[in-house]
């Protein structure tokens, strides 16, 4: 009697679908707060260039940030159940709400600022700099808490058998 092969899972299961719409969040969200912190320091011939920067990289990632919030809580779902400690699942989500809530909030006032008098207030500006760079630490923390989903309890990864039998063609 031969044994098959345990057949390999699909890469587009649901579970997975959160890992490949998370890193353009990422990466843009990460940028415009980097480039925050540069604006408020470069001088006065950059700042045109780097606010525009800054507001562009804060809409496609809150956008696509939304979109990784979805596809993490359809992950949250069936990953809840298989992983061995759940409240790491759960910082994760919750930090990752933090996060895209505070970055929606900077991008909400540049908005603002773009449709309002060519007097705004400059505190805002600071405001805007201040939740920039609170939400680089939750994007930061929030990347680790995922990691350690991912290479500490093996969300969402296919754990083949002992010989690799499936592989073998």
């Amino acid at each position: 009697m031969m044994l098959l092969a345990p057949e390999i899972p699909s890469i587009w299961r649901e579970e997975v679908w959160h890992a490949l719409s998370v890193h353009l969040p990422i990466a843009t969200l990460f940028l415009a707060s980097l480039t925050a912190m540069v604006y408020g320091v470069c001088s006065s011939t950059h700042r045109l260039f780097l606010g525009k920067l800054v507001m562009v990289l804060l809409a496609i990632g809150v956008i696509s940030g939304w979109a990784a919030i979805y596809t993490g809580e359809i992950a949250y779902s069936v990953e809840v159940r298989k992983i061995c400690d759940p409240k790491v699942l759960q910082e994760h989500s919750w930090w990752a709400y933090a996060t895209l809530f505070a970055y929606s909030g900077a991008l909400g006032l540049i908005m603002v600022k773009l449709f309002s008098p060519s007097t705004f207030p400059k505190f805002i500006k600071v405001v805007v700099l201040i939740l920039l760079t609170a939400a680089l630490g939750g994007l930061i923390y929030t990347g680790h808490l995922g990691a350690s989903l991912v290479y500490q309890q093996g969300a969402g990864t296919y754990k083949p058998s002992a010989d690799c039998a499936e592989f073998v063609k």
